[in-house]
């Protein structure tokens, strides 16, 4: 009798009041589209209540320091002044991955980004028990360098895994954490810090380094796909909560997921030229609401 092929233990997204309106639309297209025993949004505990009046079950809120406790304070008194905007950004990067460790290491749990939609039923595990990878067109040297000194890895990969999801098994992300661990003979999040260069606004993105460890330590258990998606929703459609299911239907004809970011809209001309060329591109021209 051939193997169980694993399932998607949990789907884990982490989200602030900046995403609550993506977030009532996304949330809605995760459970429709990618199966999974559990779903969980993590929010600051202020937004508990927010988050859990439009958040329909079976998906369960829950408040981020039940996985990282007061760590917003270090890694404000690790960040330049000039960075300390920054705080929220890698705090959620850390609640993430502390949200996975709660797991059993045979676990899998899909990291999914609420601020994306998925258009269509999506496979992250394939029948033969290989993880699949969306690639992203993100390069940032700053993230590499930081995977280099914290764990002796290069760049061997032409793309980024920074693609608005990451699927795993449990064990590959302790295995990481524990290897940073060791590197820097502190607890995983500090040596996620003690690592950091200090000066750069972006210097540790967690699927990235996630990715490559899984990459150079786990090759031969997961797949790469070439499937699209897109990343500027706002800019193509703009408000997900209003447009109309004839464009969602047409959207998902090209991608299998898109993502609604908030800094989307401020390149002024240039999205706006982006976006009519590919509204015009996709034949959606005139159909928005």
């Amino acid at each position: 009798m051939p193997p169980l092929v694993p399932v998607i233990d949990e789907v884990i997204s982490v989200c602030s009041i900046k995403d609550i309106d993506v977030w009532t639309v996304a949330a809605k297209h995760i459970v429709q589209f990618i199966s999974a025993k559990q779903y969980t949004v993590i929010v600051p505990d202020a937004q508990v209540q927010m988050f859990a009046a439009v958040t329909k079950a079976p998906y369960q809120v829950k408040p981020e320091s039940l996985f990282i406790g007061n760590l917003k304070e270090k890694i404000a008194q690790t960040l330049t002044p000039e960075n300390q905007d920054r705080v929220g950004w890698y705090l959620q990067q850390f609640v993430k991955i502390s949200a996975v460790l709660t797991h059993d290491d045979r676990d899998a749990v899909l990291i999914w980004d609420a601020d994306t939609v998925p258009l269509k039923k999506l496979e992250f595990i394939n029948s033969s028990g290989r993880f699949i990878y969306y690639k992203g067109g993100e390069y940032r040297k700053s993230y590499f360098d930081f995977i280099e000194r914290a764990l002796g890895l290069k760049r061997t990969q032409n793309f980024s895994f920074i693609a608005q999801s990451l699927i795993l098994k449990v064990s590959w992300a302790r295995e990481l954490t524990n290897a940073l661990a060791q590197s820097a003979q502190l607890h995983w999040v500090e040596a996620v810090l003690s690592f950091l260069d200090k000066t750069e606004p972006a210097g540790f993105a967690e699927f990235e380094t996630l990715g490559t460890w899984i990459w150079n330590h786990h090759h031969d258990e997961i797949l790469i796909s070439e499937r699209p998606w897109y990343r500027n929703g706002l800019s193509l459609v703009g408000n997900p909560l209003v447009i109309s299911q004839w464009i969602w239907t047409g959207l998902a004809k090209y991608y299998d997921f898109i993502s609604f970011e908030a800094w989307d809209l401020k390149g002024g001309i240039r999205n706006r030229i982006r976006r009519a060329y590919r509204r015009v591109k996709l034949g959606l021209e005139g159909k928005f609401i």
